[in-house]
């Protein structure tokens, strides 16, 4: 990846870089090991991100919704940074483009992975963060996560989509299973959930919890649900 190809990811951003070496691991998947043994990956850059987007979500929803309970605040973030929402703000950032992978994972559509997309999201803001401390990650967070909360908040006690899925399901007399397998290191596991319904796969999803997994595999279930 060239000078130039990280600037115009910056210009994608609104943030440059006064170490662009952060933006560098930020953008590195770990397949890109079986190509350059030496590189930094962003696994560790992805594990702080996360905490940090959760931090500044924290703050902007107990500072702007004081009638709001714990639940109804939980609610909210969960939904601003479910895989979903990263992965939209992924796209519109156009992060796949700028990834770096390995060959083989370039050559199976990695760059569209959702999974890739989440993880390298979160890794970028942690880097914004090493580069530029949480007033840059709070300008990045605003402009691009925010807006998602007014429309969440509308709506805090909304069931989740598990419950959801269950409670259709009930009212034909039919329940729902689920198959949830995980793969990957112990410090970053990535779950694979399927819904059953009768023996038959209705949704699959994948999460960094077992429980993230099955919402997924619910929601993509749910949306194939004719009322």
């Amino acid at each position: 990846m060239n000078v130039k190809d990280l600037k115009k990811f910056e210009q994608n951003i609104g943030y440059s870089f006064k170490d662009i070496e952060h933006l560098k691991i930020a953008l590195t998947h770990k397949s890109y090991i079986d190509e350059d043994p030496t590189s930094k990956t962003n696994q560790r850059y992805e594990f702080i991100g996360d905490t940090i987007l959760d931090f500044d979500l924290s703050i902007f929803l107990f500072n702007n919704y004081p009638n709001l309970d714990e639940g109804s605040l939980t609610k909210i973030r969960s939904g601003a940074v479910d895989q979903n929402a990263l992965v939209e703000l992924g796209k519109k950032i156009q992060i796949g483009d700028y990834l770096l992978l390995s060959k083989a994972e370039d050559s199976t559509g990695g760059r569209d992975k959702s999974s890739i997309i989440e993880d390298a999201v979160e890794a970028l803001i942690a880097a914004i963060y090493f580069d530029g401390g949480l007033k840059e990650v709070n300008n990045f967070v605003s402009k691009y996560i925010y807006p998602l909360i007014e429309n969440l908040s509308k709506n805090p006690g909304e069931k989740d989509y598990k419950t959801r899925l269950q409670e259709h399901f009930a009212k034909k007399g039919k329940k729902v299973n689920y198959e949830t397998l995980s793969k990957g290191p112990d410090h970053n596991k990535e779950f694979e959930a399927s819904v059953f319904l009768e023996n038959k796969v209705i949704g699959k999803g994948t999460g960094k919890s077992k429980k993230n997994a099955e919402q997924m595999a619910a929601k993509n279930a749910f949306s194939d649900i004719k009322e």
